[in-house]
């Protein structure tokens, strides 16, 4: 098909290295940097660098070069730092703010890091309260940067660790860390996918379920969630972009995991000017193709351009025919979604998209990742070093219009004027933030109309009326022809004067600081805190997620989804790691239906994890009926739970499941004698004895259940396990 229906890619070039992270600056060049100093290299240790190598690529020539420093951390040691797996937004001033970074899988650093695209530099802020690998960072009404979630390893006092996730949002003030409320009863998920409200308030798309606000004004500048918000029909979706498309409009596309393990194609819609804004969806407004690890970006005429991702099941599937190479371009007219070109190379887990002033569209990277969790580098085929320039229909529909001066900064509510051909007839005037983009996640983009007047070769326009609707900062402003084709834009920055509706921020930010509430949740504390007060042994559920980071940087949609079990009465917040197994507390004394828990569990986390399996402690009256081949153990039945049946411990029992071995646990000796030993002390107990036991529950039918007994204490103190 023609250009003008399906655009058209152009040749592929060489960058310095796999942009994982990439964001458009103020002057026109694009920023990025990847994991590791080199990309080919086969030795494990090289994914684990504590340094980076950033680069500029020049769009105009494709030429690349180091930036003139490097981050490094703060103080006078001033070490190098890994930025990969960070979070980063735009300041008001044209830096970019970079939160957290790498220092192992799942385990992040508490650096922040400042680029200066003007004095082509790199700085130091003050450390976060912790580490954060997979943050979010937005840049909010008042010009600071809002840095929330992420993972980092904690270590307690008898030196055990664990990957846990940073719950303890902060707001960058000046050169300050104020600290947020955490979001009650909730862990987040990793690179939240975050929006601006038109009343300033921060909206949590995704990926989890139900979206959630964050007011940072409230309660005297406390701040305040709303965690009880919308829900999308489609459930928990990774690896999926949010897009602003339009002032407070967003739309979710694709991503997660089905029950079956593949994407899904559903895109929701989220007004968020409405009364009570809702999510939507229709079949109608399906991409063509389903995707995870995709980019999206919102182009000049309000369409929106999908790119890259994969289509197969688990976490990045590269095999054969799953990678989706053909673009797809959403139009906001018809809600629909139409193929565009196919693209040179697979652009699938850690690839990127931009929005250039050109109207062109760079699609890069992918690859950079250990697909087995085993320490070892992707093959180096997979690792790509390339990028391709995306001419989007638009371009093939007539000449653009011309623009031969504008402003560099404007403030809110301002008429400004931009200065076009005599004969270029504008349409619509565009105003889109510079993108800043990782991991299917661009923390800038978003897109609104302006009104405008055209007086002849004069294009006469209303900036936004507040920084609510535009968060101060850096900005391409697009004229588009009657034809739909938009000028080169200029990038224009909004000024710091805030809308009057809006608190003054010096006033906020000292009420924050002096509030005794803010007073960070320690996850860690939390969990002490809830084994203390339970009187019930916890069940463990054997959970394997799809994310090959294990469950502790994986943890925050199988904690929602936990949460939503009906037997299930609290969830400790932190996982085992190791073993890839989580804390739950029963309602009552029941027998969990494993069946019913998997669906209820899907409802919520889809298919994100794999519910291995339950194990759980019972107590109560335990009986030998028969002897020899015949020989049954039963617990007697209670007012809340049926009779149990006990059976042996065995291999296939345990629920651990070893991450580095990739494999269940090994079975202890004591494990595989305890249901002999159980059979032993019953031999002089006509009527029984009364036990503690503990083993993997089996489901055998309806309310039948058996109990693969791993060890037993007699309730007179005796222990035999």
């Amino acid at each position: 098909m023609s250009a003008n229906v399906v655009g058209q890619w152009g040749s592929l070039f060489d960058l310095k290295n796999v942009a994982v992270h990439a964001s458009l600056l103020p002057t026109g060049k694009i920023l990025y940097w990847g994991r590791r100093s080199n990309p080919k290299d086969t030795n494990p240790a090289s994914l684990n660098e504590h340094f980076t190598k950033a680069f500029l690529l020049d769009p105009s020539t494709g030429e690349s070069k180091a930036t003139a420093t490097q981050p490094k951390s703060f103080g006078s040691t001033a070490e190098g730092v890994n930025v990969f797996c960070s979070g980063h937004s735009l300041q008001p001033d044209g830096t970019l703010l970079v939160v957290g970074g790498h220092l192992f899988d799942g385990q992040g650093v508490n650096q922040a890091s400042v680029y200066n695209p003007q004095a082509d530099t790199w700085s130091a802020k003050p450390p976060m309260n912790d580490g954060r690998w997979y943050p979010s960072a937005l840049t909010l009404p008042d010009g600071s940067v809002l840095s929330i979630s992420g993972s980092f390893l904690f270590r307690n006092e008898t030196g055990q660790t664990s990957n846990v996730t940073n719950i303890n949002p902060q707001i960058l003030r000046s050169n300050s860390w104020v600290p947020m409320p955490s979001p009650p009863n909730n862990v987040l998920l990793l690179f939240p996918r975050l929006h601006l409200d038109p009343s300033g308030r921060v909206f949590m798309a995704g990926p989890q379920e139900q979206s959630q606000f964050l007011d940072v004004n409230a309660a005297g500048g406390v701040g305040t969630w709303t965690t009880n918000g919308p829900k999308r029909s489609a459930g928990a979706r990774e690896y999926a972009p949010s897009v602003m498309y339009e002032s407070g409009k967003v739309m979710y596309i694709g991503g997660g995991n089905n029950p079956d393990g593949k994407p899904t194609k559903v895109t929701e819609f989220i007004d968020l000017n409405a009364a009570k804004p809702e999510w939507t969806t229709s079949a109608s407004t399906d991409m063509q193709f389903a995707r995870r690890q995709h980019n999206a970006t919102v182009l000049p005429d309000g369409t929106v351009l999908v790119t890259g991702g994969t289509q197969g099941a688990g976490f990045n599937s590269l095999d054969v025919g799953m990678p989706v190479r053909r673009a797809e371009l959403w139009n906001p007219s018809t809600k629909t979604w139409i193929q565009m070109a196919e693209e040179s190379a697979d652009r699938c887990y850690h690839a990127i998209a931009l929005l250039l002033p050109d109207g062109q569209v760079l699609s890069a990277g992918g690859g950079e990742y250990s697909p087995n969790n085993d320490g070892n580098p992707n093959a180096v085929k997979d690792s790509l070093t390339n990028a391709q320039l995306f001419k989007p229909p638009y371009l093939f529909k007539g000449a653009r219009p011309t623009i031969s001066s504008a402003p560099s900064e404007i403030n809110y509510g301002q008429k400004f004027e931009i200065t076009t051909g005599t004969s270029d007839l504008i349409a619509r005037v565009s105003w889109v933030r510079l993108g800043s983009v990782t991991h299917s996640c661009n923390m800038n983009q978003s897109l609104m109309f302006l009104n405008f007047q055209q007086q002849s070769s004069k294009v006469i326009v209303q900036a936004p009326a507040n920084s609510n609707l535009a968060p101060p900062g850096h900005y391409m402003v697009f004229l588009l022809s009657q034809q739909g084709v938009p000028s080169i834009a200029p990038i224009i920055r909004i000024g710091v004067v805030p809308a009057p509706a809006i608190p003054k921020p010096a006033a906020v930010f000292a009420q924050r600081r002096a509030t005794p509430n803010h007073v960070s949740t320690s996850l860690p504390a939390l969990n002490d805190k809830i084994i203390s007060e339970q009187t019930r042994s916890a069940v463990v559920v054997g959970l394997t997620p799809i994310c090959p980071y294990g469950l502790g940087p994986c943890w925050g949609g199988a904690f929602d989804a936990l949460q939503k079990i009906n037997d299930v009465d609290i969830v400790r917040p932190i996982p085992d790691q190791a073993y890839s197994i989580a804390f739950v507390y029963l309602q009552q004394d029941i027998l969990p239906d494993i069946d019913v828990w998997r669906k209820e569990f899907q409802n919520t986390a889809n298919g994100a994890y794999i519910m291995r399996g339950i194990e759980m402690t019972v107590s109560g009256l335990v009986t030998k009926r028969n002897s020899g081949a015949g020989e049954q153990l039963t617990l007697a039945a209670t007012s809340t739970r049926p009779e149990l049946a006990l059976a042996p411990f065995q291999a296939s029992s345990i629920i651990e499941w070893d991450m580095k071995a990739q494999a269940p646990r090994s079975m202890s000796d004591a494990e595989a004698s305890a249901y002999a030993q159980l059979s032993a002390a019953l031999e002089n107990h006509a009527v029984g004895v009364t036990i503690q036991a503990t083993g993997r529950l089996q489901k055998h039918g309806a309310n039948k259940f058996s109990l693969d007994v791993r060890n037993f204490e007699v309730m007179n103190g005796t222990t035999a396990s």
